[in-house]
């Protein structure tokens, strides 16, 4: 179940996924590089995060959470059921939300309870008691909004150059995001690192292969000529954003299947 935010809430809140899967037995899955802030409540269910240094260790299992811009592919484990509400937030909202600096959240998978305090617990209880989704949307979205409200909103130069560099798809240099702020790049990273959590030209590079892995495998594309559509120099420089980012090649990627825990089945009330 998919439903998008209230029109108000559009330029901080993407959508919101009701998801509950059952599978025959515990699986893991690579998930597509997410170019904003995740947002997870898990209704009785947990996702295990797979250390993407060592995945031989043992996962770390959580429940309801929240995970900072990251440069890399999540890979998450479920034990054969999953039942919860993910929201897509930018990382300016996440900010204004949660009150912390976006550089701590940045890599960072952090419980909601440290984020919410005894507001998070009480909230889960509350999606897990009424019956439908649409139930649950209204009560995640009016939590959102009433902290959304009571927060100051971003400086207006991060939040400028935050949309230049979603809506380029990444294909805005940053040196001349800059010139157009008429701030230095060192300026413009470090306002970055406290609103959006990584710096620009990383975000950009973000974007740009976020567009590629979603349009990768498109009726009649080749990898060359997807390079030339998302702004890449050539295939070699596609091919290195897909090993810096995902550990694999297109080719293999695309292999793969790779999708969002949402994806996984049909949410039923």
């Amino acid at each position: 179940m998919v439903r998008r935010a209230d029109r108000g809430l559009g330029r901080h809140i993407g959508r919101y996924w009701g998801y509950r899967h059952r599978a025959p037995g515990p699986a893991r899955q690579r998930e597509p590089l997410s170019t904003g802030v995740v947002l997870i409540f898990g209704l009785g269910s947990r996702l295990g995060l797979v250390d993407r240094a060592d995945p031989t260790r043992p996962p770390t299992w959580v429940g309801s959470f929240v995970a900072g811009l990251d440069d890399a592919c999540a890979v998450i484990e479920h034990n054969g059921e999953m039942l919860g509400v993910q929201v897509d937030l930018s990382p300016l909202a996440t900010r204004m939300i949660f009150g912390v600096p976006m550089c701590s959240l940045a890599r960072e998978v952090v419980a909601l309870e440290d984020l919410l305090g005894p507001e998070g617990p009480l909230l889960e209880e509350r999606l897990m008691e009424v019956g439908t989704w649409g139930e649950r949307f209204d009560l995640v979205e009016a939590m959102l909004a009433a902290r959304l409200q009571a927060a100051e909103p971003p400086p207006p130069d991060v939040d400028w150059a935050w949309r230049r560099l979603v809506a380029g798809g990444g294909r805005l240099r940053v040196a001349d995001l800059a010139t157009e702020l008429g701030c230095s790049r060192k300026h413009l990273a470090a306002r970055f690192r406290e609103h959006v959590g990584l710096p620009p030209k990383l975000v950009a590079r973000m974007l740009r292969f976020r567009r590629a892995s979603d349009l990768l495998g498109a009726s009649g594309t080749s990898l060359a000529e997807l390079a030339a559509v998302c702004g890449y120099y050539d295939q070699a420089h596609l091919d290195r954003d897909f090993r810096d980012f995902a550990g694999t090649t297109p080719t293999a990627y695309a292999s793969e299947r790779v999708t969002f825990v949402q994806d996984a089945g049909p949410a039923a009330s």
